[in-house]
């Protein structure tokens, strides 16, 4: 959007308000080139605005001059009535790209799965099986996966990686579900035009998305998944979002298939392109996991105080409480505390 010349709706609106009590302020207001509308701007006017939105903005030009506008993510009332008076003026759309799953993005989970997600090797093959078709360009439904077992065993790990993979640099979209357990989750998953999930999916920077934890949210909210799960489409009553070839990863710490269709229904459940299992470290795995954590986390130290750590065999002593052990949080939690201990014990 250009920054020179520009009045903002925002502004615009103030403006407005401010010549009805001061008429004064209709001189005070300058010409302007350009009308730029920002995604978080819809929030700030009425309902009663957005439905005579073109006629409004029409209005204001005659008095504010501009020539140009730039609308960013228009709610679907406002891009309804652009189309309606389309003939009418010139009209540009542009639409964000994302990177589609390719083979050379599978070659890349296929080759380094393994060394950031340890102890899943079964969990990389069923991934790669899934996502295989998103990299032929005859289906551009979403994939739809479920990552599911014990907590702390790699699965939002797993999906950090594949969006990496994909997607390099850009951000993956990560929603904790189990945030969400009060009144304003309705408003955010049906429509709301200041906070809403339709509008996080419009500002994504990536294709592939993470719902961590999405058994715990209520039974009721599964409903507003339907179409996106098999079409694609995620509407509200303010936005219609296309997430064609995006994957979008589920977590669940159920243990098996048959409870997580118990817990979240046939509905909701049937909708899912696979269900891959992560499982519980084996003490091999824990053990590897012991030795990189530890060296990850003394290399946050100054040389003085790893002189101090290195008297001990931290690893080693770890290695002899495995049982005590499940998941990488448990693993981390106890080497930070016991480099901690000799480092205070030396103050």
């Amino acid at each position: 959007m250009p920054t020179e010349d520009t009045i903002s709706l925002s502004e615009m609106v103030r403006w407005s308000d401010a010549r009805r009590s001061n008429p004064i302020e209709d001189e005070l207001i300058g010409t302007y080139n350009y009308l730029t509308i920002s995604t978080e701007e819809y929030g700030g006017v009425t309902d009663a605005f957005i439905e005579r939105f073109i006629i409004s903005i029409l209005i204001y030009q005659n008095r504010l001059g501009y020539t140009e506008i730039f609308l960013h993510n228009p709610p679907t009332r406002v891009y309804d009535q652009i189309q309606i008076y389309k003939n009418h003026f010139e009209l540009l759309i542009q639409c964000t790209s994302y990177p589609r799953t390719t083979k050379k993005a599978l070659k890349e989970i296929k080759d380094n799965f393994n060394k950031k997600i340890l102890g899943q090797d079964q969990a990389k093959i069923e991934i790669l099986t899934a996502l295989y078709d998103l990299s032929n360009n005859y289906d551009s439904k979403p994939k739809i996966i479920m990552l599911y077992g014990p907590p702390g065993v790699g699965k939002t790990e797993t999906a950090h990686f594949i969006n990496q993979a994909i997607n390099q640099d850009n951000r993956l979209l990560r929603k904790q579900f189990s945030m969400y357990h009060n009144d304003s989750f309705y408003s955010y998953i049906f429509g709301d035009r200041t906070n809403s999930f339709a509008k996080d999916l419009i500002d994504r920077e990536s294709n592939v998305i993470l719902l961590d934890e999405f058994d715990k949210c209520n039974n009721i909210f599964y409903s507003a998944f339907y179409q996106l799960f098999d079409e694609g489409i995620y509407e509200d009553k303010y936005y219609q979002v296309n997430l064609q070839n995006a994957v979008i990863l589920c977590t669940s710490n159920y243990l098996s298939e048959s409870d997580i269709r118990k817990n979240l229904g046939d509905a909701i459940f049937s909708r899912f392109d696979a269900f891959i299992k992560f499982q519980a470290f084996s003490n091999e795995v824990k053990e590897q996991l012991i030795d990189n954590i530890f060296n990850e986390e003394i290399s946050k130290y100054p040389e003085e105080d790893i002189q101090i750590i290195s008297q001990f065999n931290i690893p080693n002593l770890l290695s002899q409480h495995l049982s005590a052990i499940n998941n990488v949080r448990d693993i981390r939690r106890y080497i930070t505390q016991m480099i901690a201990t000799p480092l205070i014990d030396n103050i």
